[in-house]
């Protein structure tokens, strides 16, 4: 993913005849409203990341004799995220309408390939087998990422947003094609076997329902899917994937420690991604043992707290609060298309995503944000 982002980069680079041509199309970019409080919220959330860096370097913590080894630069190099959404929207600018249109069509067809991929690895494995502990015989839809967590993310966004382009098609001849697309992203989130996502995505669906429809239609068309939500909760493979108790404790045990560096650290945290190894550091004291689950904290809140401090949960919340307020204030005016609704569901359940598993600052997680950031600035 990495290198496909430098490419996209160098594509948009040539596309401009000089350097200073460049530097007044990022400079003006940056003087509109949108992009302009997007940019200052970014750098508020680069401060507080580099701050509690700095506060880690100076006052090192540890656990067992065992201290934190900050590397200051390197520790930042994930910042560029906060920015590249800047220079992807310049990209998008250089585009008519119908071009970005084909560019938005282009993803969701990708999305539906890796759909289908995915839906055929739940039987198979291919490409990447990752056994399903309450189904030996199935395996997860990780595709080519690695971890089912991670898809689970990353789908939600084209999912809900293909959801929006089935309501705009309803009544044209693409509509058939459209749900095609949708219901193959639904299967591939599902066979992800997230049990957070689970219990999100019907949440983000109830959610678009009441923001799609109107009047008696709403009520009725939300009554069922409540009661669809109910018949699919009692299952018996969904039940029996919920009480697999794998993942539980060591969960528990995380928490308590990011808990744990929150009350040590509360205004910086411990630093930006090192409760990796400190967890590491408290639960070998804690249960004097070397053979312990160690990594970050597994919940977004949780690991934003411990790492950045509260200053960093300021920032935070300020930055997805932006994104989400933007594109539902802009929503009649988005162009081509409408896609305010979909988007704004998918954070609800990213977000929801996160109270299980930390997706904030994951790679792979990472490229999804900064592509529908930029359409949101767009």
């Amino acid at each position: 993913m990495s290198i496909a982002a430098a490419l996209l980069i160098l594509v948009i680079l040539f596309q401009f005849s000089s350097f200073q041509e460049l530097k007044s199309r990022v400079c003006s970019e940056i003087k509109k409203p949108a992009s302009k409080m997007y940019f200052a919220l970014s750098c508020l959330l680069t401060l507080a990341c580099a701050t509690s860096l700095l506060f880690a370097k100076l006052y090192p913590m540890g656990y067992g004799g065992e201290f934190v080894n900050v590397h200051f630069f390197r520790d930042m190099a994930k910042v560029w995220y906060f920015f590249w959404p800047l220079l992807l929207v310049i990209g998008l600018k250089q585009l008519d309408e119908k071009d970005q249109h084909s560019v938005f069509k282009s993803w969701l067809a990708g999305f539906f390939i890796l759909s289908l991929i995915g839906i055929l690895q739940h039987f198979i494995g291919w490409p990447r087998p990752q056994f399903i502990p309450t189904q030996p015989n199935y395996f997860h839809t990780t595709l080519f990422l690695g971890h089912h967590l991670s898809v689970a993310s990353i789908f939600i966004f084209p999912f809900f947003m293909s959801l929006d382009m089935v309501w705009q098609s309803r009544h044209k001849k693409r509509f058939p094609l459209t749900c095609c697309v949708a219901a193959a992203g639904l299967l591939a989130l599902f066979f992800t076997y997230s049990r957070m996502l689970w219990i999100a995505l019907p949440v983000g669906l109830f959610v678009w329902i009441l923001l799609r429809l109107k009047g008696k239609r709403r009520v009725w068309v939300a009554l069922i899917a409540m009661i669809a939500a109910f018949a699919f909760f009692q299952n018996s493979t969904i039940q029996l994937r919920f009480k697999d108790a794998m993942g539980v404790q060591t969960r528990f045990d995380l928490w308590q420690a990011n808990l744990e560096f929150f009350k040590a650290r509360p205004l910086t945290g411990v630093g930006w991604h090192h409760n990796l190894e400190l967890s590491g550091f408290y639960l070998q004291e804690k249960t004097h043992s070397k053979d312990v689950f160690s990594g970050h904290a597994h919940n977004n809140l949780l690991d934003v707290l411990s790492t950045l401090g509260l200053f960093g949960l300021f920032s935070i919340l300020l930055w997805y609060g932006f994104l989400i307020f933007a594109v539902l204030k802009r929503q009649r005016d988005l162009k081509p298309i409408d896609f305010s609704r979909g988007l704004a569901c998918a954070w609800i359940v990213f977000h929801l995503n996160g109270l299980t598993q930390l997706n904030l600052w994951e790679a792979k997680i990472e490229h999804q944000i900064a592509w529908v950031i930029a359409w949101t600035l767009l």
